[in-house]
């Protein structure tokens, strides 16, 4: 079911439980992150996903960390019931900001493939900014899916991974690069006082297993879950393996 919010963001409901999951996917990618997630946990939830400012449905509203963050309390708002966080790489940046801001209604935080921040983001910034500038979006979109994905992922799920990041106009992407790799999230992640669960690949370049275990000291009330064979993009490369790591979460 879609639905928007007063502010004309467009997000979709998968299942109709006591419960809500909200899934904020990465940079330069839409709810299309979630798609092989969706199905299991609606059975038991109500399934949240929505394509972030700047992609998809919401490609023209303009991107920035505030909105984002501002966009999950009112999609909350709307759902009206109690919510458990799923945030992927920037989407873990704003999950956290949503829990250490909102009290009441946040069962708990799951923040997967994360860092406190970047110390040469501006560097990394400007070297995508290269590439794409010599490559174009298209080609940089798939040599992207080739880089981030591992082996074990489905070569449907690469192709579509491209596509989709294809699809987003370069200026934007870069933009929203921009503030995400310039964040600090160290005095953000420790006001989170909700449970929360810091989930990493093993094969992670970005956001690497050292990077999430530093992380997970600063929470204060945080476990660490490492997943085998899984790269920067858990749900694409080990669906699975991360559907069952975020039901014990929930469950216990």
């Amino acid at each position: 079911m879609a639905m928007h919010t007063d502010k004309g963001v467009i997000f979709h409901v998968l299942g109709d439980g006591p419960e809500a999951v909200l899934c904020h996917p990465s940079l330069g990618l839409g709810r299309f992150l979630f798609h092989r997630l969706q199905p299991r946990w609606s059975a038991r939830y109500a399934v949240v996903s929505w394509d972030p400012r700047g992609v998809g449905d919401n490609r023209l509203l303009a991107p920035s960390l505030e909105a984002m963050v501002a966009d999950t309390e009112d999609i909350a708002a709307v759902l009206d019931r109690p919510v458990h966080l799923v945030g992927v790489s920037l989407g873990s940046f704003v999950m956290a900001r949503v829990a250490a801001q909102t009290a009441g209604r946040i069962q708990t935080v799951a923040l997967v493939s994360t860092s406190v921040g970047f110390s040469d983001g501006a560097a990394m910034v400007a070297e995508r900014a290269r590439r794409i500038e010599s490559q174009g979006m298209v080609e940089y979109a798939r040599a992207y899916s080739q880089e981030v994905l591992t082996e074990f992922a489905r070569p449907e799920v690469r192709e579509n991974l491209a596509e989709e990041l294809a699809d987003m106009d370069p200026k934007t992407y870069l933009e929203t690069m921009a503030f995400t790799y310039a964040v600090d999230n160290g005095p953000v992640f420790a006001q989170v006082q909700q449970p929360t669960l810091v989930v990493v690949g093993t094969l992670d370049q970005i956001t690497p297993p050292a990077e999430a275990e530093i992380a997970a000291r600063v929470l204060p009330n945080s476990w660490l879950a490492v997943v085998p064979r899984a790269g920067h993009l858990i749900p694409l490369d080990q669906p699975l393996r991360l559907d069952e790591t975020l039901q014990e979460f929930w469950q216990a």
